[in-house]
């Protein structure tokens, strides 16, 4: 379902995205930062990818799942009347990782964050999903974290 007109980060947020997807449907726990690498390297093998892509896409695993603790809470209180449970995981895994990319990738704007995610859930998800995540994404970016050292978006 890879389109071939992505650009490198596209294409990492995709592989990143299937990637967390299958970790929550797995119901994997904690895994150590090793397991993961060693996980996503057999999930790649089933991708076309470029270097770029990979080194995009697994720091975007790594820091998605070491940062759990931190990243489910702000998601939930950006969700009114939601639980994490009663999300989807197509939802829950772009949640979690555009939640990450907002707090930790300092280099990335919000904007562009913002407006990769919400493109990326128009393949993925359903017809409503890349509002329901730009509503919750949005208001993240503007946390304290968020905010903190990051790249000014060219907008």
């Amino acid at each position: 379902m890879s389109h071939p007109h992505l650009t490198p980060r596209q294409r990492a947020r995709e592989l990143a995205f299937q990637f967390l997807y299958r970790f929550d449907q797995e119901g994997s726990s904690s895994l150590t930062p090793a397991q993961i690498e060693e996980d996503y390297q057999k999930h790649i093998a089933h991708f076309e990818s470029n270097a770029e892509s990979e080194e995009f896409a697994l720091r975007l695993i790594k820091t998605t799942l070491m940062h759990l603790e931190t990243i489910d809470p702000l998601i939930l209180k950006h969700l009114e009347n939601w639980r994490l449970e009663r999300l989807g995981a197509i939802e829950k895994s772009f949640l979690r990782m555009g939640t990450a990319e907002l707090l930790y990738f300092k280099d990335v704007p919000a904007s562009v964050t913002l407006d990769e995610v919400v493109e990326l859930s128009k393949r993925f998800g359903e017809a409503d999903t890349s509002a329901f995540l730009n509503g919750i994404l949005d208001p993240i970016s503007q946390e304290p974290e968020a905010l903190q050292n990051k790249v000014a978006s060219h907008s």
